[in-house]
């Protein structure tokens, strides 16, 4: 029978080992790399969320992430020149784990059309615990940190073999912050008033990331809004945020 006071010592290694974070070597640290992109381990401070915060916007694609391939790619479509002008494009942990980013340089040649860009998954394989498949993407046309202001995004498809030649659905991942929420959301053709669809969340928890996913198979190319809103469980204070994107049912 073990005794009182090496029983205590074990729970305390126990709760230590627990609690210890996994240390990367520098080689893994966020840095430029390859002349085109910043990229590495980053753990950031925690922000001050108080809104609805968008995590990632894809263009939906079931692409296989085991075993790792060689390189990811990105690809997506900008309406306007002056949208390539603002660009920020943003792979990070949608639920950060091992904060790990991956930013193409600020001054990297998008253009209005069709954008791609990839790069090797040397860093990413030397994240045993990162997976894939639960990164998310943000091209950002108008990078603002104030989450009460609408967000201008395009669509994203990651993948890294086979790219399908249609966007038929998206996935668009959100959190929100400080308190949890009561939510919906609608998707609106422009600023059209009367929403095409529209369907309740129920309650998110903070910190949480959600999933709405949007069937584009019938819908005629142009700008969309997807305003996601509702209202906190504590005050019943109200929190929205909107997301303007721009549908291209063929990829090229």
């Amino acid at each position: 029978m073990l005794h009182l006071t090496n029983l205590s010592r074990i729970v305390v290694i126990v709760v230590l080992y627990v609690q210890l974070p996994f240390v990367y070597s520098h080689e893994l640290d966020y840095k430029l790399r390859g002349n085109n992109r910043h990229e590495g381990i980053a753990p950031e401070p925690v922000s001050g969320n108080y809104g609805i915060e968008l995590l990632s916007a894809l263009i939906f694609n079931p692409e296989k992430w085991k075993p790792i391939p060689k390189d990811c790619k990105l690809k997506f479509y900008l309406p306007k020149q002056t949208d390539a002008n603002s660009l920020r494009v943003r792979v990070q942990e949608v639920n950060p784990h091992e904060f790990y980013f991956m930013k193409p340089i600020k001054k990297f040649p998008w253009k209005q059309g069709s954008n791609n860009f990839q790069w090797p998954t040397d860093v990413i394989q030397k994240v045993p615990l990162l997976e894939i498949s639960k990164l998310g993407v943000i091209a950002d046309l108008k990078p603002n940190p104030d989450m009460k202001e609408p967000k201008y995004i395009a669509p994203v498809m990651f993948y890294h073999s086979s790219i399908p030649t249609e966007a038929n659905a998206y996935s668009f991942v959100f959190k929100v912050g400080n308190k949890n929420a009561k939510l919906g959301y609608a998707i609106h053709k422009g600023d059209n008033q009367k929403p095409l669809i529209e369907r309740s969340l129920g309650e998110k928890s903070v910190g949480i990331p959600f999933v709405i996913f949007w069937d584009s198979s019938k819908a005629s190319e142009g700008t969309y809004k997807l305003v996601v809103k509702g209202k906190r469980t504590n005050d019943f204070t109200k929190i929205s945020q909107s997301v303007y994107f721009y549908h291209k049912p063929l990829i090229d």
